[in-house]
Parts: structure tokens; sequence; C-alpha cells
């Protein structure tokens, strides 16, 4: 039976298990917009490519599935680099699927809408993989080649394009065409090193980052940290793989290391330190000064994070979770050092990072724990780059895996509301909050309109003091005259308002709470507009 490029297209999507596609339609998906009527396959409407790339980023990140943003040629795929190189730095499985224009009018420049000179090269830099198929003949093999990127090796984003003509042209279905996943074993030479390794310390410690973030790794590594006693820190995008009111777990040691950190005695006083899922890299290390002990086992799925600011005593190439529940094997097996931590240092070293005073965000620490004290543990929170997210680091508590997002690896402004957003699809079981600073939230503002159309019940934060304040410090800090950082702010509650989305307007962190408990018992979207003092 002949199918079109689109048919086929979406068929193969279908194979891999997508449900959802976040996608602005236009005349040059149409195709596909025609052939996803006979479909399974759901779309949601963001307002703009931005938040369609952010939406199906928080999706992924929440569920752990590979998020679908789908666009048109030209400035549809323009509009959506941001969100996929956010994906990039930060290891998001994001499938981006583009049109272009048809094949014998690629790179000519003769004045077609959307024309570039080579549209695959502009994305090509922030994305693992990417192909233009140039017959529909293969576009269910490259969707296959596609989800065999997304689901083996490092999670990063993934990118092809389909000609216009390509669209309509008629192929066969095979299915024979499917991806499978095959997560990486270690190499049991290696395990059995690491097992030596540690039983022949004193004291271990454990690093966790975003590659030890899923539901199949937090029970075991929960395990392996009572098993050899050893105290885990997570990263900034290694929150959530222990909970943090776990006995060994002690949390993040905040948006920046310092030498007067109080974690800082759990490193030195350690023998060996297990690496797990982090690239070690400037800026989670500070430019290698975190002073890690000087036997390092460092397990990453990328090799290429074995050249950070510190060489690995034991590389080990492998999926995290199958060398955690290796490992824990030969741990069962008596290797383990010889005193580990107790829990009352670690207990300590818990509590002296979140009682830690530092001017910065000292402003901040009411308004995290009045945001976590009405939260329930199992919440979603996407923080954006703003004052009160980069205190959150240390002073926000995360309990369960795929429940915290931040933009660590880029630093994008705006991402917090669509991530939430797609969140809040991917498990709708769980309430979704997006806290956002007043100047970020305008970068995707508009994307209350996709809360309104779905009366999605996410909950936006917005904290507002006029400013964009990191910037305005930062120019103080340089005996700068501060300039183009003052903002002249809409009035929050009444746009919600004007989308028909409940909000209210909180001065102290009391009503903060008050205002998130009544939300998530409502379930419905609502905008809560933090007023603080204005940053001076």
């Amino acid at each position: 039976m002949l199918l079109t490029g689109a048919e086929l297209l979406v068929k193969a999507l279908e194979r891999h298990h997508v449900d959802l596609v976040f996608s602005i339609p236009g005349v040059h998906t149409l195709d596909i917009y025609a052939a996803l009527e006979r479909s399974s396959l759901r779309t949601i409407l963001p307002r703009h490519e931005q938040g369609a790339g952010y939406m199906a980023d928080g999706y992924a990140r929440a569920s752990g599935r590979v998020g679908v943003a789908l666009t048109i040629s030209g400035p549809g795929l323009t509009n959506i680099l941001t969100p996929v190189a956010q994906a990039f730095a930060d290891s998001v499985s994001l499938f981006v699927i583009s049109t272009s224009l048809e094949r014998h009018q690629l790179g000519r420049m003769h004045g077609e809408l959307h024309a570039m000179p080579d549209q695959l090269a502009v994305i090509r830099p922030v994305v693992k993989w990417a192909y233009r198929v140039m017959s529909a003949s293969e576009i269910e093999p490259a969707v296959a080649a596609a989800f065999d990127q997304l689901w083996n090796g490092r999670p990063r984003p993934v990118y092809l394009e389909v000609p216009l003509d390509v669209l309509r042209e008629q192929a066969p279905s095979c299915d024979q065409y499917t991806a499978r996943r095959q997560p990486r074993a270690p190499n049991q030479a290696d395990v059995d090193r690491a097992a030596e390794l540690l039983a022949a310390a004193r004291r271990a410690v454990i690093l966790a980052g975003g590659g030890a973030v899923a539901e199949e790794v937090s029970p075991l590594l929960a395990e392996l940290a009572s098993e050899i006693r050893a105290p885990v820190f997570m990263t900034v995008t290694g929150k959530g793989a222990i909970p943090e009111d776990h006995p060994f777990a002690v949390g993040s040691w905040g948006y920046r290391w310092t030498s007067d950190n109080p974690a800082a005695d759990l490193f030195r006083d350690s023998d060996v330190v297990l690496a797990l899922g982090t690239g070690l890299g400037t800026r989670t290390t500070a430019g290698g000064t975190l002073p890690l002990p000087r036997t390092l086992i460092h397990v990453d799925i990328d090799p290429m994070e074995f050249s950070s600011p510190y060489c690995p005593t034991l590389a080990v190439l492998a999926d995290v979770r199958k060398f955690v529940a290796a490992l824990l094997e030969r741990m069962r097996g008596n290797f383990r050092p010889r005193e580990g931590w107790d829990q009352e240092t670690i207990a300590k070293t818990r509590e002296s990072l979140r009682n830690y005073s530092q001017d910065t965000y000292d402003r901040y620490k009411s308004w995290v724990q009045a945001l976590r004290s009405a939260l329930p543990r199992e919440a979603f929170t996407a923080h954006d780059m703003t004052m009160v997210c980069y205190a959150g680091v240390r002073f926000f508590p995360v309990f369960l895996p795929r429940t915290y997002t931040f933009p660590r690896g880029f630093g994008t402004l705006g991402s917090a509301l669509p991530m939430a957003i797609g969140a809040k699809f991917a498990r709708p079981e769980r309430p979704a909050v997006a806290i956002c600073g007043d100047g970020g939230i305008q970068f995707t503002i508009q994307e209350l309109g996709t809360l309104a159309q779905y009366r999605l019940p996410v909950i936006v934060v917005v904290f507002d003091d006029h400013t964009h304040t990191a910037v305005k410090r930062a120019m103080h800090g340089r005996e700068m005259q501060p300039r183009d950082v003052d903002l002249i702010n809409p009035d929050f509650v009444a746009l919600a308002r004007a989308y028909e989305i409940e909000s209210v307007r909180v001065t102290v962190p009391e009503e903060l709470t008050q205002a998130l408990s009544h939300a998530i018992e409502r379930s419905t979207p609502t905008l809560v507009h933090v007023l603080l003092r204005d940053e001076p």
C-alpha cells in the first residue's frame, strides 16, 4: 500500500510511541496536518515556536520520553533554535521536525518564501544528529535513525527535515524500521575495579549529575549510598536524583561553588568520589576548584565528559542505571569503604547548607521556603533564570526525579512557563509550577494563551522587582551606572485575567504559601504575582 511522505512520517512517529506533538500549523505543514487527521497523535498549539520547543523540552524532562516539536521552514526553524540549544546543553531528548522548500529550490535563493542558503546547516551545531530526507522512501528509516540517536547514548536533540514535495510523494510503508533501546552496560572489569577502589578507601562521596536523574536510578542510588555510607551531592541538573531528605543526601551546594562552602569538608575528608552522569565541567566545579578526592571514579554515557578539569582514576563508559545496579551486586559482597560517613555528620552538613547566609540570596530564602512548603513532594517546578531560582538551587529541596528543571547549561530566559506547560501535558496527575522573574517571563508570556486555551492547571509565579536584578548587581559591582535594566511591567494580574486566568497578588511569603495551596485545590490555571521591593 502506497502512502504519502506525510502519512509515512506520522505512521513512523506512532510506531515509536509518540502521542503528542507541539506545533503551530502553517501552509508549509498542511500535508502533515492532513495525515494527522487519520492519526491518534494529539497536537498542542503554542503561541510561538520558541514556546513549542520549550514545551517539548519540558514534556521530555518530566516524562523521560521524547518531546516532539513540528515547525515550518525558515522562521519557524529559526524561532525554535534557542530552546533546541538549551536542550542540547542540558542533554534532553527533543525531536524537531521541520519542512523545507521543494527539492529543486533548495539552496537556490530565487525569492521563494522562507528561502535560506542552507537550512540544515543552521540547526546542525545544536543537535546530536541532523538529516534531510530526499525521497518519501527515506522517511521511515530516517525517523528510526532519529529515535536510535534519542534513545541510545547521550540524550540530545535531533532534527529531521522534509522538503514539501517529499511530503506529497508516495512510497510503500515498511514496519521493520523501528529503533530499539540498548542501554550500554558497563565492562565487568570496570565494575570490579570500582568495587576495589571503594573497598580500599576509608570514606567515599557520591556526586550525581543529570545523567542520574531517572525513576529507575533513584532507588538504586539511595541503596548504594546506604550500602557504602556515602553522602550524595547533586549538581544543578542532578537535583532529584535522590530525595533530599534521604539520610545520606546532602543536596546541592548552590548555583556556584565557593571555597567557604559548608560542604567542602565532606569532599576533602573522603578518599574516593563516585561521579555519576556529570561532566564535572567548569560551571559545576567552579573551574576545577571543587576539592574532589584524588581517586575519581567517573561514570558517564558520553566519553567526551572524561576530559573534564579532573583526570579520572577510572573512567567507566556506561548507562548510570546499569553501572549502579552492577556495582550494588559487588557491594553486597562486602566491597565497601572501611569506615564510611555517619548520618549525623551528613545531617549537620545538610543543615549548614540550608542555613548558609549569603548576601546575594538571603533576601529570597523565605520566598523559596514558602514555595516548597505549599507544594506536594511530587510537584513539578520549572525554574527560570531569576534570583529566587538561583537561591532555589540550594534552598529548594527536590524529592523525586524529573520534578525540577533549571536552564543551567545555556542559561536562557523565559523557559519556565512553556516548560511547565509541557510537563503538565506529560504528567497531568502532578501539579506543575512555573517560577519566573518579571523580566524573563516576558520572553514567553504569550504562552498564557496556551494555558487559557486548554484550561491547563499550571501555576505561574512571577517575582517582580521591576528590574533585571542579576545584571543590575553586576553593573554595581563594576561601579557602573545601571543602564537598560529597569523595567516598566504590565499589570500581571490584569493580564492574566484578560486571558480568564485566575490571578492574585501577594506581598509576603505567607500569602504566597496560601495562594499556592488554593491554586492546587482549584486545579485551574493560576497566576500569582509576587510584588517584591524594588532592587535599588
